[in-house]
């Protein structure tokens, strides 16, 4: 359905609305389970689903390079990696459930940048296992380092790293760990949501441990990182207003702001409740429309309900990204208030999500920030 047919779907919610208390949240009547299904069979397993293709073919596409060192082959394996990073961006949010390994949420090894370039080149040097390195040396952010090299590196340059170099064996070993981490993990998490489905669309409710709670938390969290350490940081927000473009994702390919598109976009999506295949099922949108829609006052003055202003938060946040031209690292640098009204749109995001939504829906944030939102 569109937002229109959503909207009317949300005053069929309102006619049935009543005042009893659940959760800390304003009873109406919405199929928590039905959207748990929606984003557990048409959202989240797909979308990992689709990471895994695409390091399936990243994967295949660095063997037929090592088998025929090219540079036209290196571009292929770029371009490999590109679409396996746009893939994450979409996955980044479900660091809940299967997504925590031992613990810690998968994305902690898979995008921690910026990647330490002097320990990675060390860890090549002395061989040392990528299973034994820190974060700040593996996942996506890595893969980047070494495909692209530092500034000014000919792709000549680079091919010579992987097959003449005196270190070119451990460098393809690192490579190949590095991608068979990101394979090993991301099967892991599809192996295990085939028997967390149910237990994650059944633990309905909105209180600490729920799975409305457990999502809304990390989607919240996933925002803010967004928000923080692909602009804040860069901007110079924390550090006087000085730039810091090497702190910026995907700072050697030079892609920063499509992939922060791409997880612009896959957070719209979960929010409306949108699958993979682009079937519009019921998601975060309706479920506040139906918690918090507009009085009849509101509605007289032509005001937006709580579920549509979000709506077109994120369409202003993707008409600002669209404005930015990549690389995000150069942009910093000549003509920064262009990047800057990127970043004060998802700004005037979070108290949207991070209160209004959260106090809608009776949830409560769990996890900590010192950035003052």
């Amino acid at each position: 359905m569109n937002r229109v047919l959503k909207m009317c779907f949300g005053l069929l919610f309102i006619a049935t609305a009543c005042n009893t208390q659940k959760d800390n949240l304003v009873n109406c009547d919405f199929d928590q389970q039905a959207m748990l299904t929606n984003y557990s069979d048409e959202i989240i397993i797909p979308r990992f689903g689709e990471l895994d293709l695409g390091l399936q073919f990243l994967e295949a596409s660095f063997n037929a390079f090592v088998a025929n060192p090219t540079p036209g082959l290196l571009v292929e394996v770029r371009i490999s990696f590109g679409a396996a990073y746009d893939r994450y961006q979409r996955c980044s949010t479900f660091g809940f459930g299967p997504g925590l390994i031992d613990g810690v949420a998968f994305r902690a090894r898979f995008n921690t940048f910026p990647t330490n370039v002097s320990v990675i080149n060390s860890n090549i040097e002395n061989g040392t296992e990528v299973s034994a390195s820190p974060t700040s040396t593996v996942g996506f952010p890595a893969l980047d380092f070494l495909l692209f090299g530092q500034a000014g590196a000919t792709d000549a340059e680079l091919v010579a790293l992987f097959t003449t170099d005196v270190n070119a064996p451990n460098r393809v070993a690192y490579f190949n760990q590095l991608v068979s981490e990101l394979s090993a993990t991301t099967n892991q998490i599809i192996d295990d949501w085939t028997s967390y489905r149910s237990t994650f669309i059944s633990n309905t409710g909105t209180s600490a441990g729920s799975s409305i709670s457990m999502l809304v938390n990390e989607f919240n969290f996933d925002f803010e990182t967004l928000k923080n350490f692909k602009f804040k940081i860069p901007l110079g927000k924390f550090n006087g207003g000085i730039v810091l473009p090497e702190t910026v994702e995907a700072f050697y390919g030079g892609g920063s702001i499509r992939l922060a598109k791409e997880q612009v976009t896959g957070m719209k999506n979960l929010y409306l409740g949108v699958g993979e295949n682009g079937a519009d099922g019921l998601g975060l949108y309706d479920y506040v429309l139906c918690v918090k829609p507009l009085t009849e006052r509101e509605q007289e003055e032509g005001l937006l309900s709580l579920a549509d202003d979000i709506s077109e938060r994120f369409l202003e946040i993707e008409s600002a990204l669209e404005l930015v031209p990549d690389p995000l690292s150069e942009t910093l640098q000549t003509n920064k208030p262009m990047v800057d009204d990127a970043h004060t749109q998802m700004q005037m995001m979070v108290p949207l999500i991070k209160r209004e939504m959260t106090s809608a829906l009776g949830v409560q944030i769990s996890y900590q920030d010192n950035d003052g939102d």
